[in-house]
């Protein structure tokens, strides 16, 4: 019985977090070994001898939930009372892992984005000039390109926009219509095409010399945002192709210049509150779900009710049900074009009603989707915030830490002299 206790008491660890003792088993501990508490060794240098714990001067109840990481073989949750920051602190200091924080992290409605610390290449050279094309927070330098891109990409579009005006279109070159011609244009000669030419260009130049200083190429290939940057470039390369060749046709050449417009998603990579759009917009796939759901049955119903209400009437507009789901979705949505309208009393009455039962189901699912957007943008640009502070804390604590090394050594010296 009592080699017993004796193993117990040999497996109990005492941890004292800020005066608050929790007790725990080694054996518990010791399912996650390359934590903090996991590994003797490293939680060796916080052992108080005289008291036989570990001392540790950190937040209670964010410890409360770290302890029962360890108890529950992996399930972390945030306390109320902890904000995301300091709890961020926590797991970093505990040693918890970039993927428990990650997970914390997408759980509580962060994006995931540039969660994972930054990999740069190892070559000084490349790794300048991959954070000045990649990273425009890291110089002034990389700013003002990330800037003359935007600006190129914004002039772009703007300039794919101006040539659909009819009096603009006459005056260029008309590739759609190179096909049946026998001549050539002469290219020199065409702004709007010099225009298409330097934009893509840039965008080339811009694009491969991220992919050649980009640290891990299969990661950069398979990120959506330089998936869209390719996608916004292949369409004009694919057009001279076909246009110097006897396989191009008017409806390629339409399509190509349709794809363009995903030249507008390349502002997506230097603005951060697009890409938690986009982000919520995958997030609330449960609730778009729910209001392409709630659409479906509205728009059946209530077509099919319109249809045998007015069946068999001269005047009627609806001729099928599946001709009465364009009045269904025009009602439900609010946007009454009126090129189909109810004539009679009941017909009317059952439109009303759609109307009303339309708009109140489909704003349930958009509130959520709304909440949600909120959560996410405030939260991300809190943390945004409250990273730009903390380095400016930091920076200035370190600014401190050198003044006062510096004052410690003049009192040095003079005593040196004293002496």
């Amino acid at each position: 019985m009592c080699s017993v206790r004796s193993v117990i008491y040999d497996d109990r660890v005492v941890i004292n977090v800020s005066g608050m003792i929790f007790e725990t088993r080694q054996t518990t501990l010791s399912r996650f070994p390359d934590t903090l508490l996991g590994n003797e060794e490293k939680r060796s240098k916080f052992y108080v001898p005289e008291f036989k714990e570990y001392f540790f001067n950190r937040n209670r109840s964010a410890f409360e939930a770290i302890l029962y990481y360890y108890q529950s073989s992996g399930r972390l949750r945030r306390p109320a009372e902890v904000p995301m920051c300091i709890f961020k602190q926590e797991i970093e200091f505990f040693e918890l892992g970039d993927e428990v924080l990650s997970d914390i992290r997408l759980k509580e409605g962060y994006l995931s984005i540039n969660e994972s610390p930054r990999e740069l290449p190892e070559n000084k050279l490349q790794r300048k000039i991959w954070e000045l094309f990649d990273q425009p927070d890291t110089s002034f330098a990389a700013s003002c390109l990330a800037i003359f891109s935007v600006s190129v990409i914004v002039v772009a579009i703007a300039v794919s926009i101006a040539e659909t005006v009819p009096s603009i279109r006459e005056k260029k070159a008309d590739f759609a219509n190179f096909a049946d011609t026998a001549e050539e244009p002469v290219w020199s000669e065409d702004t709007w095409f010099l225009l298409e030419l330097a934009f893509n260009t840039w965008f080339t130049i811009e694009y491969l010399v991220r992919l050649f200083t980009s640290p891990n190429k299969c990661s950069f290939f398979t990120s959506i945002l330089n998936i869209i940057d390719l996608v916004a470039i292949a369409p004009f390369y694919v057009s001279l192709l076909l246009t110097k060749s006897e396989a191009s046709s008017v409806a390629a050449l339409r399509i190509l210049r349709i794809v363009r417009v995903f030249r507008i998603f390349k502002l997506s990579r230097y603005s951060k509150s697009l890409q938690i759009i986009g982000y919520c917009v995958f997030e609330s796939f449960r609730e778009l779900g729910l209001l392409i759901l709630c659409l479906f049955f509205s728009v059946i119903v209530t077509a099919s009710l319109l249809y045998y209400i007015e069946v068999g009437s001269d005047k009627t507009d609806f001729h099928s049900v599946p001709a009465t789901f364009w009045f269904s979705i025009q009602t439900i949505t609010t946007i009454g074009y009126g090129d189909m309208v109810p004539h009679s009393p009941l017909a009317k009455l059952m439109s009303a009603a759609c109307a009303i039962f339309g708009a109140v189901t489909l704003a349930l699912p958009v509130l959520t989707f709304v909440s949600n957007f909120n959560t996410l943008y405030y939260k991300n640009m809190l943390e945004k915030d409250e990273a730009r502070e903390n380095r400016e804390t930091s920076e200035a604590a370190s600014e401190l830490d050198s003044l006062l090394n510096n004052s410690e050594e003049i009192p040095q010296r003079h005593n040196k002299y004293y002496r």
